[in-house]
This record gives structure tokens, C-alpha cells and sequence, in this order.
């Protein structure tokens, strides 16, 4: 919660909080602000209006509405409670409130609210039956915790009272699911199939009944797409009914918006039929009620408008990647401006997501530079990001970031901001401004993506040798994919093809150490939460029983793709160390990983090392954001070293460079 709270002081003291207008006047101008996309002011606004009148649930409710936009989850769970103390019939709210209690604890790694949520759990049940979403935030939390029991035990009680309610009779065979998945054999499979017979029994009591009740259609739509997804045709006859049912509420909704984003992301990865249209799709997600589908959804509409631009190219069209993500050719703009017929729409979609102040701006904004379009207004938004970040307002950074983290982001995050401030200044003209730029980014803040950026500025403005060492040293520090502009410049310096091995091989070893100071100043010297686990043979690990030892603790999901990637480089590092007894390696399955599928993985792998089942929350203590996330102890049990994610390169030798620190430290003789 503390990350949080800093996050809405700093929001309030940006937009002005305190103002002293009557609540009425602030009401409106708040809703003003809201139609327009002025999200802050309006959050602030609101938040004055709270002030001045605590008794009004609108108030309050708005703000939290807002405050969960931003991600600032905790506040909005408090503004939320004092909405359900005001209003507690308020179904809509319930299931906000405890989205947020849940989101809170997932980015500030934080039980108590996981905790929360089960305890609120009857009371948001007696108020808000009709919300499916509830039970999926809280199955979630339960799981988190490792305490589905408990769960399970509410829901018993619940359906005690309700015996004939569809939408807890579907939370609870998703409970069903959950439990069995972490069984082994084939019990998961045989608890779906026990669920379709269910289904299939209620579909044929309501088959052609045209008052059949939303809660039963919802349970047929959302049960066939769940637990039977073999049966998609099914699901969606079911939610066509549901739609149509004069009293679906938020029932078709929720299912609705999952479907429409699943149909989109498959379309647009080729997975789909060529004919769907994917704008067609954008403009209904547009419809979505809830801001942050909303702003998912115009996110999505920047790709399909971004797909029809693409289209619209004669000859071979560059793919969707290159004109969102980095570039690698000197040419600025780097490719030839579209038909206004093109560009128009494509500016507006760019701008409409650098409004809704989303963490996609950096990527609508490389769109518009790609094709040189309105450079003007990308230098003024440009502009505006870095100040917004330098002011840490919200809407920019992950928001599980916490500490180093955070900043370390927040700095790359400017560093962008400015690298696309200078390729607008450069389509603009102003050469020697965006010079003067990317070669403060580049001195300041040494990485791939600066030094790259460099190196184009230099080639195009006719400085090729000087272009070369910034190409070799964007690639010594893993931009090998800046090598063909090396080469180019090598050329455009009248210097051999062999004069990039050669700078990269003196310079690389530099950049090596460089690269290594970095990484192991990066302490956390946290003390490890212990724990008591068994692995997949039953066998049970203490971590006080392997004090003493380096450890290499990896968390990790059935279900990242990621963490399997990484498998097959971790056994071979296993090898390695397999005569090495000063180091342990531990790999943790965390909840929500079916013991069924992990079996299946450790057969089809043939992994002999221990995989530990979390079912106790071990994640939330360890403060898990994403998988695979690696931690080093040393041999006194803190954790000095974090590892997030998964790289090919240099991953043997990254793992074996912490290591090597840890052990020479704890070899090195005490002080005198």
C-alpha cells in the first residue's frame, strides 16, 4: 500500500486537490473532465468533492472508478469502501472493491488484501449475487494464499441458502476444476466431463424455452467456454441467447468482452479467418462500459487502424513490428509517408492512446515516426511524457514496480521519451537539437536502444566512423541486430567489412565488465522467507536446513512459456554444478499450476531436479510479479540477487557470474 499512497499524494499535489469550489460545481466539471478524457483532473476533482461532502456515494464512487484506472488499486479499495458504507446494496461497487483489494495485493505483493477478500466474501455475496466476477477474484486470492478450503468452505454456505443459483453453481464447478488440477492422474478431466453432462442436462430443460432467466444462459455460455472449451460452438449459441435476454445486465458483458478480445488477438496473429474484421471487432470493444476495457480496446483499435494503413502500401509493406517497435535502418522517417486517406486515421488512433494516458504511448508514438507523420505534435507529446514521468504521475510504469525497480524503469522510460523527442526533431530539421539529444542519452544512459540511436543520427549526418563505435558498442551490449548498420557505416568509412569483428572484439570484453558491475550492484540483501514445501516425491525442504549454501531459487508456471523455454539451458546448467556442494537449485511450481500438468512436464523433460509445490503463498512472500523469476541466497539466507524473465544470451553465464560473487564474498577473509 505504501508504493500506492506516495503514487496519489504526488497525483494530487500535480492536478491541484484542495480545491474549494462547491461540491456541486465539482461534481460537474469532474464529469466535464471525465467525458473528456481529462482523467487526473477529473480523479482530483472528485477527490475534492469528497471532501467537501464525505456523505455522497457518487463522489467517492467516481474517484475510485478513476484511482483503479491508474492502477492506484489500494486507494481506490478504500474509496470503495466508503461507497459500500454509504450505499451497500451497490452490486457494481462490491465487485470493484474487491477487484481492487485483489489487484492491490497482486502489485504491492501483499496477502493482507488476499486476506481481505475472503473475509468480506459472504457479505459481497449477500450483496452482489449476480456478479461473476467476484467469484473469480476471490477463487484467485484463495488460490494465492493456498487457502482454496477456505474458499470452498463459503461457497458450501452460500449455495446452502441458494441451492438453485446458475452463477455460484458455475463458481463452483470452476472450484472443482481448481481443486482437482492440483491433484495428480486424471481426475481434472474427469471433473470437466462430470460438469458437461450438467450442462448438457440444463441446456436441454431450457432448449427453446424464450424466457429462460440470464443466470441459467449465463451459466450454459460461460460453462461450455470454461470447463468444456472443446464445445466453443455451444458457448457462443448460449451467449447469443444471453445477449439477447432482455435482463442480462452484466452477465453477456464480461463474457462478451473476453470473446471479442480473444477473436482480435487471433486475427491479428494470423490465427484466425482472413476474412475477420478486426475493426469490426474495435468498434465493438469500444462499447465496453468499464474504463479499463476501454482503453484496451483503443489500444486495439490503434492496431487494426495501424493493419489497414499497412494495407494500403503498394509492393511489400513493412510488418506491423517494425513500425511499432525499434528501428534498425539510418533513414528518418524510415519508411515513405502514407496517403493522407491512411495517415489521418492512423494519427487520430495514435492520439487517441496517448490521451488515455496508457503504457502503449511509446508504441503509437514509434507508428507515427515510422511513417513521418504530424512530427510537430509526436515532439509535443513526446514532450509531455517526460515531464509526466519526471513528475511520476501515474499511467507510466508497471505498477508492480516497487523501489529500484520502479526508478530503473522510470529512467528507461525517460530515456525513450527523449530518443523519440530527437527523431521528431530530426524529421523536423532540426539536426544539430536532436544531435545534441541523442548524444546526451547515449553518454547518460549507456545501453542497446541509446547507443543504436546514436549510431543512425551519426550515419545519416554523414559521421560513419564515428556512427561504427556506436553501432559496435549498441551490439557489445546485445544489439546484434544492429550489425548490418555497423557494416554499413564500416563501408560508408572506407574501412574493411572484418573492422566490425575486430571493434567488437576489443570493445566487448569492456562492455562485458561494464555490464557485470551493473548487474551486481543491483543488491536487494533482503532475508529470505522460509518456507517448508515438499517436492514432487514427497521429500520436504526447509530453507534453514540448507543455511549455509548458495541457493538458486526459481519460481515458475506450468502455463509461462517462457519458464518451459528455459528448462532445457537450466538442466544443462544443473550439469555443471551437479559436484558442486555449496550450491543448491530449487525450482517452486506456483499455485495455479496443476500437479497433473507438472507430472506431465517432468516426465516429457525428464527433470530430475526438485520441483516444490507452493500452496501456501509462497509467491506473495517472495514478492512474485511475473515468471520465471530467479533469486540468489547466499549462504547466510538473504537474497542478494533477482533475476525476472528469460534471455538465451549469456545465460549460463549470467547465472554462473552471480554465483561467483556470492561465493567469493563468502571466501574472502573477514576484516581485521
Amino acid at each position: 500500500m505504501r508504493h500506492l499512497t506516495l503514487a496519489g499524494v504526488c497525483l494530487m499535489i500535480v492536478a491541484g486537490c484542495g480545491d474549494a469550489r462547491s461540491h456541486a460545481a465539482l461534481m460537474a466539471d469532474a464529469a466535464t473532465d471525465k467525458d473528456a478524457i481529462e482523467f487526473e483532473r477529473a480523479m482530483a476533482r472528485y477527490d475534492s468533492a469528497r471532501a467537501t461532502s464525505p456523505d455522497d456515494a457518487e463522489a467517492h464512487r467516481q474517484y475510485a472508478t478513476l484511482a483503479g484506472y491508474f492502477d492506484l488499486r489500494a486507494e481506490a479499495a478504500l474509496a470503495w469502501e466508503r461507497t459500500l458504507d454509504l450505499d451497500p446494496d451497490d452490486s457494481a461497487a462490491w465487485e470493484a472493491y474487491v477487484t481492487d483489494l485483489r489487484w492491490a495485493g497482486v502489485y504491492g505483493t501483499d496477502r493482507r488484501y488476499a486476506e481481505k477478500i475472503l473475509q468480506i466474501l459472504p457479505e459481497a455475496l449477500r450483496r452482489a449475487p449476480d456478479r461473476p466476477v467476484i467469484y473469480d477474484e476471490a477463487r484467485d486470492a484463495a488460490e494465492d494464499l493456498g487457502q482454496l478450503e477456505a474458499y470452498a468452505a463459503i461457497l458450501a454456505e452460500v449455495q446452502a441458502r441458494r441451492p438453485n443459483d446458475q452463477i455460484l453453481s458455475h463458481a463452483v464447478d470452476a472450484l472443482r476444476v481448481a481443486r482437482a488440477e492440483q491433484e495428480e492422474g486424471d481426475r481434472g478431466r474427469l471433473v470437466r466431463d462430470s460438469i458437461g453432462a450438467a450442462l448438457d442436462a440444463l441446456a436441454a430443460e431450457v432448449e427453446g424455452d424464450p424466457d429462460a432467466a440470464a443466470p441459467v444462459l449465463y451459466r450454459l455460455a460461460a460453462g461450455y467456454d470454461a470447463h468444456v472449451p472443446q464445445r466453443k460452438n455451444d458457448a457462443d449459441r448460449w451467449l447469443e441467447r444471453l445477449e439477447a435476454a432482455p435482463d442480462r445486465g452484466v452477465l453477456a458483458d464480461d463474457l462478451r468482452y473476453w470473446d471479442l478480445t480473444i477473436d482480435f488477438e487471433m486475427a491479428v496473429r494470423g490465427y484466425a479467418d482472413s476474412t475477420v474484421d478486426v475493426s469490426r471487432l474495435a468498434a465493438e470493444g469500444l462499447k465496453s462500459r468499464r474504463l479499463g476495457r476501454r482503453s484496451a480496446w483503443v489500444i486495439r483499435n490503434l492496431t487494426a487502424v495501424r493493419e489497414r494503413a499497412l494495407a494500403s502500401i503498394a509492393g511489400d509493406a513493412p510488418s506491423d513490428r517494425a513500425v511499432r517497435g525499434a528501428v534498425t535502418v539510418a533513414a528518418e522517417p524510415p519508411h515513405a509517408k502514407l496517403d493522407p486517406e491512411a495517415a489521418e486515421p492512423l494519427f487520430d488512433a495514435a492520439m487517441d492512446v496517448v490521451r488515455w494516458q496508457s503504457r502503449a504511448q511509446f508504441s503509437a508514438i514509434r507508428s507515427l515516426l515510422y511513417f513521418g507523420i504530424e512530427p510537430r505534435a509526436v515532439l509535443d507529446a513526446a514532450i509531455a511524457i517526460e515531464d509526466d514521468l519526471r513528475a511520476n504521475r501515474p499511467g507510466y510504469l508497471y505498477p508492480g514496480l516497487q523501489g529500484d525497480e520502479r526508478e530503473r524503469s522510470r529512467r528507461n522510460s525517460i530515456d525513450a521519451a527523449r530518443i523519440l523527442q530527437a527523431r521528431a526533431l530530426t524529421q523536423l530539421g532540426e539536426i544539430e537539437a536532436a544531435g545534441d539529444l541523442f548524444g546526451q542519452v547515449a553518454t547518460e544512459s549507456r545501453g542497446t536502444r541509446s547507443l543504436g540511436e546514436y549510431g543512425r543520427h551519426l550515419l545519416r549526418t554523414g559521421r560513419p566512423d564515428e556512427a561504427l563505435d556506436a553501432f559496435v558498442e549498441a551490439m557489445a551490449f546485445g544489439g546484434s541486430w544492429f550489425e548490418p548498420l555497423a557494416e554499413e557505416a564500416a563501408a560508408a568509412a572506407d574501412l574493411l567489412p572484418e573492422t566490425v569483428e575486430e571493434r567488437l572484439a576489443a570493445r566487448g570484453p569492456v562492455v562485458e565488465e561494464e555490464m557485470e558491475r551493473r548487474e551486481l550492484g543491483q543488491r536487494i540483501e533482503r532475508e529470505a522467507p522460509e518456507f517448508a514445501i515438499a517436492d514432487q516425491s514427497g521429500t520436504e525442504w526447509r530453507l534453514s536446513d540448507i543455511e549455509g549454501k548458495i541457493v538458486v531459487l526459481k519460481f515458475w508456471a506450468t502455463w509461462c512459456g517462457p519458464c518451459l523455454q528455459e528448462f532445457p539451458h537450466f538442466v544443462e546448467l544443473l550439469k555443471t554444478y551437479e559436484d558442486d556442494e555449496d550450491v543448491v537449485f530449487l525450482t517452486v511450481a506456483t499455485a495455479g499450476s496443476p500437479r497433473e500438468e507438472v507430472a506431465r512436464q517432468i516426465e516429457e523433460g525428464g527433470f530430475t531436479f526438485p520441483i516444490l509445490f507452493d500452496e501456501q503463498g509462497l509467491a506473495l512472500d517472495y514478492e512474485i510479479l511475473g515468471y520465471p523469476t530467479t533469486f540468489y541466497l547466499d549462504r547466510a539466507g538473504f537474497i542478494q540477487f533477482k533475476r525476472a524473465g528469460f534471455e538465451e544470451s549469456g545465460y549460463e553465464e549470467g547465472v554462473a557470474l552471480r554465483i561467483d560473487a556470492l561465493r567469493t564474498e563468502a571466501d574472502a577473509p573477514a576484516s581485521p
